[in-house]
């Protein structure tokens, strides 16, 4: 049968510099830090680290009792004192205090201003565990010593299940990154985090995803983001990352960058892929087809609707979208569209060509970038292709682009009111 009792709480600001007295009721030393084991969800203590240059920690099992006042040894000092620290505990000031913690449940980054912490008795084994994180205002006034606005304020309290670690403690004490909770979320939410990271941590998650993930990860985050990373990287993962991005994207990431070093990051890329980024970077900023992407699915009009969809699931991986697919004739002229659903509904031997949409809305790739605003708001699209003077397919544009566009312009309220009218398609579900 377990037993549990003498279950304690308290907050580390509390406690820090708080006297140690042993069994014959002599203080022999102040609380410093918390060692800490962070291998299960939970982190538990280990040991009181009471030297500061020692690396000598207090056994949790030889604290007799932890009051208001003061924190009790069931024996001396050096007695108490039996365990040193290993490379692999965390001190909870200096590594958890004050610093970013990953929220999973919130899915944001967190300072943590306080921790609550409790002491108890287990089967006669004393416990020491780490409950939550403070990241509210509480835990600042807590730390001033501001009682009495302290106590009209609620703490904001992160149970320890729903973080996970930025920063760690290894064996030559640098910083490491800790993010297998991290690669469950959203690669939206991950970008989000690393955006507020500074560089050194934005560098070791994106070394620590693979090349698919992070590429996801860095087509969500925003330009500035995107390019720091990008030119921390060598050339050869750089490379590799840009492969699996979005071609427009990585144009626009490389356009950013010096020219040696974008140079560089061409050169290790595939030819092919590399000469449709170039393509793509020698537009004009205000151009159409600065915009667009190559990765998309074309058809011809003689190709059935069994075989389109079969195209359909082997390029599903590497293209922008499978919800519409492109119709051209032997010279890559824009003949058609038809979507997904056709597809789905059509008899699988019926001919392309007498399914197919004959009347497209496009674009050309030298048109401005206004005109793509104007065109998705008023013809509710999710992709619009792009075309030559000569009605050549060259590539398409996707909402979530033109919705990039917008963002920045936040004073220019003509931009905003076009803004809310692509929202609202967006809510309807546009086709």
């Amino acid at each position: 049968m377990s037993f549990t009792s003498a279950i304690t709480e308290f907050y580390l600001s509390q406690e820090l510099n708080k006297p140690i007295i042993d069994y014959e009721n002599k203080k022999v030393a102040h609380l410093r830090d918390i060692a800490v084991c962070w291998d299960k969800k939970v982190p538990i203590g280990r040991g009181i680290k009471f030297l500061k240059d020692s690396n000598k920690l207090i056994n949790i099992n030889h604290i007799k009792e932890w009051t208001k006042d003061a924190i009790v040894l069931a024996t001396s000092l050096e007695k108490a004192a039996d365990i040193v620290a290993r490379d692999e505990d965390i001190y909870i000031v200096k590594w958890f205090l004050d610093k970013q913690l990953i929220d999973l449940k919130g899915k944001k980054l967190v300072r943590v201003n306080d921790i609550k912490i409790s002491f108890y008795s287990k089967d006669l084994e004393k416990k020491l565990i780490l409950l939550a994180i403070d990241v509210g205002f509480s835990g600042i006034l807590r730390r001033l010593g501001i009682k009495f606005l302290e106590s009209k304020i609620q703490p904001q309290l992160i149970s320890w299940n729903y973080l996970a670690p930025i920063k760690k403690r290894t064996s030559n004490l640098q910083l490491a990154t800790e993010f297998e909770g991290l690669k469950d979320l959203h690669p939206a939410d991950i970008a989000d985090i690393i955006e507020e990271l500074s560089q050194p941590d934005r560098e070791k998650i994106i070394e620590s995803l693979d090349i698919e993930s992070a590429a996801e990860v860095l087509a969500e985050a925003d330009i500035e983001t995107q390019v720091n990373v990008i030119d921390s990287l060598d050339a050869e993962r750089a490379a590799d990352i840009l492969e699996e991005m979005p071609s427009d994207d990585a144009a626009d990431i490389l356009s950013e960058l010096d020219e040696e070093k974008s140079q560089e990051i061409l050169e290790h890329m595939d030819p092919e892929e590399a000469n449709e980024v170039i393509e793509l970077m020698n537009y004009e900023d205000e151009d159409v087809g600065s915009l667009m992407t190559k990765d998309y699915i074309t058809l011809t009009g003689d190709e059935t609707s069994e075989e389109a969809l079969n195209k359909i699931k082997k390029m599903a991986e590497e293209v922008e979208t499978i919800y519409v697919s492109y119709v051209v004739d032997s010279e890559e002229k824009l003949i058609g569209v038809v979507s997904l659903r056709e597809l789905l509904i059509a008899k699988p031997d019926e001919k392309i060509k007498d399914i197919m949409q004959k009347n497209v809305i496009s674009l050309n790739h030298f048109d401005h970038h206004d005109k793509a605003l104007e065109m998705f708001a008023k013809y509710n699209l999710f992709t619009m292709p792009v075309i030559d003077n000569e009605n050549r397919l060259l590539g398409i544009i996707t909402v979530d682009d033109v919705l990039r566009l917008l963002m920045p312009d936040r004073s220019d309220t003509d931009t905003f009111s076009r803004f809310d009218s692509l929202k609202k398609f967006l809510r309807e579900g546009g086709e």
